[in-house]
This record gives structure tokens, C-alpha cells and sequence, in this order.
């Protein structure tokens, strides 16, 4: 008989333990939609910033069931993760590690954008056996700042 209460209060208190046990998930992206279903082009219901909770309700495929600010919809496995953004710590380096460091950018920008524009490998040293890059314009380029407001006014008029 002990036996018997003791499965059948363990059997009642598993659904409690279940419920009490909330799953969430942080956005990563600088901004990313909930959506109506898990198809990138449904209806958006709300709009999360980076560093945000939601809370994980169902896994199916590459997308989560979440629901934020009591709206219940759906988000890209992309944008979340299960611990939140890592904060960012700047370091002052020296300035041979600073001149290092900058290289790196430049030559991995420069790689970058030969990608995207559809460059192969031999494109690209083609393109560097010419000299045709241009370092004064990227070290302007890499001195522009963008606050956040531009960056989501940029997202907002190309996601339209």
C-alpha cells in the first residue's frame, strides 16, 4: 500500500515539476522577428532585440515555439541560443599589435567582399597581383561609426 501512494504521488507531482521548469532562449541577432509559423515569409508578430529572453515552448526542425510579452509565435533556431550574448571587453594594445590587428581586418575584408561579389580564388589573387586594393578607403571606412537606431532603420527599409 505505501508503494502505491508513494507512485501515485510521485505520478502527480511530475507534471508540476514540468510545468515549473521554463526553458528560455536569448536573442543573438541584432534584431530578429517572431513569427506567425516557422516559414521566414509568415506574418511578423513582434520584433526582439539582441540580449532579449523568450521563452522556449516547442523545438520543431531549425525552429522554436516561443513566446515573448504574451505573444506566442515562432523564431529561426539562427537568432537564439540557450545563454545569453557575451558582452564585448575591449583591451589597449600596443600599437605593433594594433597594426597587426588591423592588417588582419583589412586583408579578411578584403576577402570578404571578393566573395560576396562572386570571386573565386583565382579572381581574387588576380585582383591582389594588381594592386587594386585601396587601404586608405577601408581604414576610412572602418573609422565610420553606426549607432543602433541607423542599423534597425537600415533593417526596416531593406526588410520591406
Amino acid at each position: 500500500m505505501k508503494k502505491l501512494i508513494f507512485l501515485l504521488v510521485f505520478l502527480l507531482s511530475m507534471p508540476l515539476t514540468t510545468i515549473a521548469a521554463e526553458e528560455y532562449l536569448y536573442v543573438m541577432s541584432a534584431r530578429a522577428k517572431i513569427l506567425s509559423s516557422p516559414v521566414f515569409g509568415s506574418k511578423t508578430l513582434d520584433n526582439v532585440i539582441k540580449g532579449q529572453k523568450v521563452t522556449n515552448l516547442e523545438k520543431r526542425d531549425n525552429w522554436f515555439k516561443v513566446k515573448h510579452n504574451g505573444k506566442i509565435g515562432w523564431m529561426s533556431r539562427l537568432a537564439v541560443a540557450n545563454h545569453p550574448p557575451l558582452k564585448r571587453k575591449r583591451r589597449i594594445a600596443s600599437e605593433e599589435s594594433k597594426l597587426l590587428n588591423d592588417s588582419r581586418k583589412r586583408a579578411s575584408t578584403v576577402s570578404t567582399t571578393a566573395a560576396v561579389r562572386g570571386l573565386n580564388n583565382i579572381d581574387r589573387s588576380r585582383i591582389n597581383n594588381k594592386d587594386v586594393m585601396d587601404f586608405g578607403s577601408l581604414e576610412e571606412i572602418e573609422r565610420k561609426t553606426i549607432e543602433q537606431d541607423e542599423l534597425y532603420s537600415f533593417m526596416d527599409s531593406i526588410g520591406k
